[in-house]
């Protein structure tokens, strides 16, 4: 069958090349279709409980949709350039891109007085007694004195606020957040959110479309540049302050413009490093036009089917070199052995029939390769079921173009014939001289190496997944300097009315501050209570017996004894009415109806069903992760932990019996096609040694260099089962199937291809080496490293057993 679809396509190649371009064609107007996706939760297992309550709080709570104005000076204060910062908050409030914009904490849009005359409800039970002391004649003088000495400070943020707070109420309510890191470490008599070290300044904004969406990012960003270029303009241009953008918008557009530059420069790194590789090796321009024909349009096919299926990802953005580096071997081997039959003085059209034998044992290798990697789409990892439909579906397409358009074009171009052929028969001698010391020295490495293999370190966190860009490590930084907390462990929890979530809450929390105090925590109670707990704090300010004229008729005559002015706390006074009134209540809706959405949102959001809350939980040591888990499940049984270091553990947990599952079908599938054309179980086995021996070696040889893998590297390394084994199956083939019994005959006939064919592959794995995104780079060392191992061990070691089994 194979000899005449040879002969079809020589005979017709003119067919099949009008056949071929239109295919071309066809996949260059689906290219067009091809997006690009830069979350990095699509890369992760999506099974999995704790990935698919992040993607849920993510899309309620996320910062993702948000982008942050970072303002800092290198020098001096921050609170120097507020003009300049008002016209540019100013701009960005009016910029159509931008739905709202959070400046400051106490800023005009959120109505703080909703909470400040309900701020007993906010202190709890016990807190808001201490307050309710403050309110009496007893303890009014102390906290009078404690305001009147901060206004030494002689600003005026601190005198709005003393006249705001005389008591020290706000101070109380503030240990209360800071005590669970509820909010950003702020300081209230600063405008904004200014750093610590009071150089930097944070604006946060939400764009009216979601991110990842590349057009909008760019117009964005474009906006972005006009409103800052046009609030200089205003002030001052030359003013001495630095604007930076962060958030998922900029990693977003940062993270597409990674994938389009890899995918482009890492395809044409390795299609030119293949090229020059054949053309030295075969001295003729022609094979240029056979390599890059086929795997170009190869390439394009995929990408272009690739378009209407999925999207392409920074773990994938590799796929067209790897494609290069495995397709192009069969396109060697095959040209190789037509070169073969012409110098034995068949005719074009009879050696093009004579590689039929070739082309099976290529046939078989693409086979077994592209059934290693469309086994990683059984794998529950995202990314690496897209790569596996990728190269899997590229070496199905490399198969039919080279039993096609590689015969179509030598007829098209006939060209002329080696006087010397290329051939190997060095390495036929040198096995034939050294079999046996080759055997030992290869049971010695194996015992070696295989120990050291057991320290090779795995690292299967989340964050090694994450393209190294200048938006991520600005994130960081931001962290850093704003005392962001990190490695947040999230408690989210659904359902249809809001009141028993809260209560969940409440129990969640007060669990982790009795149980485990080293963790702090950060729930909805804090700007929302749930009603029994207000209702607790009403009653006891029905039983205080404090009266709101009362209170503002001793609050006037401290005040005064103090040294105060007349009507210095008039502000205060005119709440203490509803302070003071039992029947208040904080509400959901009171909340967004005051302007104050931005703070509730962070735990509070409404859904098509109902509401969905979160608490945040912030572990000190790895051992906190599994004592808030049980925590959690036994306070809220209904709740979901999530988190980056819950995400990080389950990945650990799910990695083990995914990888073994791949491993599984991946052998399987390759030793079922082995065994389907060579018949016999001990050819399977004995193609199957190179990849055995070359997985034990690198793995030894990756501990020694002290390279660690992440999932990525380590779950892509199985597709090497069926790349390896190619190497064994072509040796195997000649041997067994065409009955070339002597060693160092087949090593002559074979040895030159195969080390073409994996010069090629390295060449085309190797280019990931140079990749900045972190998991290529480490594919790419662990790709060269076994690929390496396997031929030493498919062009010695197999054919030096050959030998000995046949030895007398």
């Amino acid at each position: 069958m194979i000899e005449r679809l040879l002969r079809f396509a020589f005979t017709r190649r003119g067919t099949v090349l009008a056949a071929a371009a239109a295919v071309f064609l066809l996949s260059v107007a689906l290219l067009s279709r091809l997006s690009f996706d830069a979350n990095i939760l699509n890369l992760l297992p999506q099974k999995g409980l704790a990935v698919r309550s992040f993607n849920t709080y993510l899309e309620h709570f996320g910062t993702l949709d948000h982008i942050y104005v970072l303002f800092e000076v290198p020098d001096g204060r921050i609170s120097d350039q507020e003009d300049l910062i008002d016209a540019y908050v100013e701009r960005l409030r009016r910029a159509p891109e931008i739905a709202s914009v959070d400046a400051e904490l106490f800023d005009s849009v959120k109505d703080w007085n909703y909470l400040f005359d309900r701020e007993l409800l906010l202190l709890g039970k016990d807190q808001s007694a201490a307050a309710l002391a403050r309110l009496a004649p007893a303890g009014m003088t102390g906290e009078l004195e404690r305001s009147r000495g901060m206004l030494a400070m002689s600003s005026p943020e601190v005198k709005a606020y003393v006249q705001q707070d005389p008591l020290g109420l706000l101070r109380l309510l503030r240990d209360r957040l800071s005590r669970g890191e509820a909010l950003v470490s702020f300081d209230p008599t600063q405008k904004g959110y200014v750093s610590r070290d009071g150089r930097s300044r944070l604006v946060i904004a939400k764009p009216v479309r979601p991110p990842f969406d590349t057009d909008f990012c760019k117009r964005l960003f474009a906006r972005l540049g006009e409103v800052e270029a046009a609030a200089r303009r205003d002030v001052d241009r030359t003013a001495n302050l630095r604007i930076q953008i962060a958030g998922g918008y900029r990693i977003a557009l940062e993270a597409e413009r990674v994938i389009r530059v890899e995918s482009i420069v890492n395809s044409l790194t390795s299609l030119a490093g293949l090229l020059a590789l054949v053309f030295i090796v075969f001295r003729t321009p022609w094979i240029l036009l056979y390599a890059t024909v086929p795997l170009v349009i190869a390439a394009v096919f995929t990408l272009g089917v690739n378009g209407l299926a999925g999207k392409l990802t920074p773990a994938t953005s590799g796929a067209s070199a790897m494609l290069f580096g495995l397709g192009i071997d069969g396109i060697a081997l095959l040209y190789l052995r037509y070169m073969e039959e012409r110098g034995r003085g068949y005719s074009e059209v009879e050696a093009v029939a004579r590689c039929s034998g070739t082309a099976s044992s290529i046939l078989l290798a693409y086979a077994t390769t592209g059934t290693t990697f469309l086994a990683l789409m059984l794998v529950d990892f995202p990314s690496l079921e897209e790569l596996g439909r990728l190269v899997g579906l590229g070496i199905i397409a490399c198969c039919l173009l080279l039993l096609t358009l590689v015969p179509a074009l030598v007829g098209f171009t006939r060209p002329e014939v080696h006087r010397r052929p290329v051939t190997s028969a060095w390495l036929g001698v040198f096995v034939e001289r050294f079999g046996r010391p080759i055997l030992w020295t290869a049971a010695v490495l194996t015992l070696v190496l295989g120990i050291a293999a057991t320290s090779l370190r795995l690292d299967t966190r989340l964050e090694k997944l994450q393209a190294n860009t200048e938006g991520a490590a600005l994130e960081q930084q931001m962290a850093t300097r704003f005392s962001l907390p990190r490695d947040v462990l999230l408690a989210v929890g659904e359902g249809r009315d809001l009141e028993p979530l809260l209560q969940d809450t409440r129990r969640i929390a007060g669990a982790v501050e009795h149980e485990l105090p080293s963790v702090a925590f950060s729930s909805p109670d804090t700007l929302l209570p749930p009603a029994t707990a207000q209702g607790e704090v009403a009653l006891l300010v029905r039983q205080s017996g404090l009266q709101p004229a009362a209170v503002v008729a001793e609050l006037s005559r401290a005040a005064k004894a103090a040294g105060f002015r007349p009507g210095t706390f008039d502000g205060f006074a005119g709440r203490l009415p509803r302070m003071l009134d039992s029947t208040e209540r904080i509400t959901y809706e009171g909340l967004q109806q005051h302007g104050l959405s931005s703070l509730v949102s962070r735990y509070v959001a409404r859904t098509e069903t109902g509401y969905l809350v979160v608490v945040y939980l912030y572990p000190r040591a790895a051992a906190d992760v599994e004592r808030v888990s049980r925590l959690v499940n036994r306070a809220a049984p209904s709740f979901r932990l999530t988190g980056v270091p819950q995400v990080n553990r389950e990945l650990a947990q799910r990695f083990l019996p995914q990888f073994l599952k791949g491993v599984i079908v991946g052998t399987l599938g390759v030793a079922l096609l082995i065994y389907f054309v060579f018949r016999s179980v001990r050819d399977t086995l004995l193609a199957f040694l190179p990849t055995a021996l070359g997985f034990v070696w690198s793995a030894g040889l990756l501990a020694l260099l002290r390279v660690e893998l992440d999932l990525f590297s380590l779950f892509a390394a199985m597709t090497f089962i069926g790349i390896a084994t190619d190497y064994g199956i072509y040796v195997i083939y000649r041997h067994s199937v065409e009955h070339t019994w002597q060693v160092r005959e087949v090593l002559t006939r074979t040895g030159a291809g195969i080390l073409v064919a994996c010069g090629t592959t390295l060449i085309g794995f190797g280019s990931l080496v140079n990749s900045s995104y972190a998991p290529l780079h480490s594919f790419g060392i662990t790709s060269v490293t076994t690929i390496a191992s396997c031929l030493v061990a498919a062009v010695l070691v197999l054919p030096a057993l050959l030998q000995e089994r046949r030895r007398p």
